[in-house]
């Protein structure tokens, strides 16, 4: 599933804000309260709570709790026997050690079973993240709903997974900086008796900086990961739906400027249907992956191809291009998509039908120009398949 643009962003926003939160943040409850003001520009998370492991004090801590329906706190909570929090839904997650999303009417099951008490009001809906850098489990990040069990969907879910892995390496980087803080502290007060033992404290600090900054070139690379999935197709590595349409509202609006034709061409594979109704989806997605690649050989680097959805493509030219020059780059695309494809000991072919629409008019190319492209390609399936259709009755093959 990929995260819509608008939320990507507030996303990608929002990482960028926890970063900024470790030079700013005096304590780990400090930090939490910054992240928690954040997240909630993200996503639903008025009923948010932080649970962490610690072998040094008590097994597990709150720093952090917030609730608009029981008034208990992250204060009164470190206060309650660790028997009592050892039979909590939480410590029921953290025994899992990876995400947990219910409903009230699950809670209630596990209720009846035994399985777990609740301190407060069962909440609607119910989701645990684990916080987790590399290979360090450390606790949880919850986040429940009053109002639905409904509250939170795949797509919020998939968010605050991604976000989760963010929040668990911030929290772990800067209670390394507090070590570290402290650390220097006891350099400069111990340097004078305890020479052998700054060293190796100074050596440990060293590897504490470069993982510093080994975990913010990460976050970069996590961004841009981000970023690539937002944009394209899981299968075929084209560019998916979104992006295509978005790409030709900016297409529409550059027609203000420079009165050049925009074409839309809409391509869907015959007998697409056949192959994996013979052999299986497995065998689909093979052929899928090799059509794409064949388009994007068949395509300039400014040009944009989409995978539409299922077994349709749509590629968008922004330069002029005559009627004619379509007319032999398309023949040449159904003729190379056409073409055998391998898979295990199979020889499977499918064809292709190809429907193309243009315009230098900024309402048509917003507003129509993408359904007309998708009337011609209905146009050539009609007359026989493996066809180029042109909106308006001209036809090329």
């Amino acid at each position: 599933m990929s995260i819509a643009v608008s939320e990507q962003s507030k996303t990608v926003a929002f990482m960028k804000e926890i970063f900024s939160y470790m030079n700013s943040s005096d304590s780990t409850s400090s930090l939490l309260n910054s992240i928690h003001q954040s997240l909630q520009s993200v996503i639903y998370a008025e009923n948010f709570f932080v649970v962490l492991l610690n072998n040094s004090k008590r097994y597990v801590t709150f720093p952090f709790y917030r609730d608009v329906k029981d008034a208990m706190s992250a204060e009164s909570l470190n206060e309650v026997p660790l028997e009592d929090i050892f039979s909590t839904l939480t410590f029921y997650a953290i025994k899992k050690k990876k995400i947990v999303c219910l409903t009230k009417c699950q809670i209630n099951e596990l209720l009846k079973l035994n399985k777990v008490k609740i301190l407060g009001t069962v909440p609607e809906q119910w989701l645990c993240f684990p916080l987790q850098h590399r290979d360090i489990f450390f606790g949880n990040i919850v986040v429940q709903s009053y109002r639905s069990e409904k509250e939170y969907c795949e797509q919020d879910i998939e968010i605050l997974s991604y976000i989760s892995g963010v929040i668990a390496t911030a929290i772990f980087l800067f209670n390394k900086n507090i070590e570290l803080t402290e650390a220097l502290g006891e350099v400069k007060e111990y340097k004078d008796q305890l020479e052998v033992k700054i060293q190796q404290r100074t050596a440990e600090l060293e590897n504490t900086l470069s993982s510093l900054k080994q975990e913010m070139v990460k976050s970069k690379e996590l961004e841009k990961q981000l970023k690539y999935e937002v944009f394209h197709d899981s299968l075929s590595k084209l560019y998916n739906r979104k992006y295509l349409v978005d790409q030709i509202e900016i297409a529409a609006s550059r027609t203000d400027r420079h009165q050049s034709n925009v074409t839309v061409a809409f391509m869907d594979l015959d007998g697409f249907k056949a192959i994996n109704d013979k052999y299986g989806h497995e065998c689909g997605d093979h052929v899928l992956s090799i059509t794409a690649e064949r388009l994007q050989m068949s395509f300039r680097r400014h040009d944009i191809v989409a995978r539409f959805g299922g077994d349709e493509f749509v590629a968008l030219l922004t330069s002029d291009v005559s009627e004619k020059d379509l007319k032999n780059v398309f023949t040449r695309l159904i003729t190379l998509i056409s073409s055998p494809i391998i898979y295990k000991d199979k020889i499977i072919s499918v064809g292709m039908s190809v429907g193309l629409a243009s315009s230098n008019q900024k309402e048509v190319i917003s507003k129509h120009l993408l359904v007309q492209a998708d009337n011609a390609l209905y146009q050539a399936k009609n007359d026989g398949k493996g066809c180029i259709k042109f909106f308006e009755e001209k036809i090329f093959i």
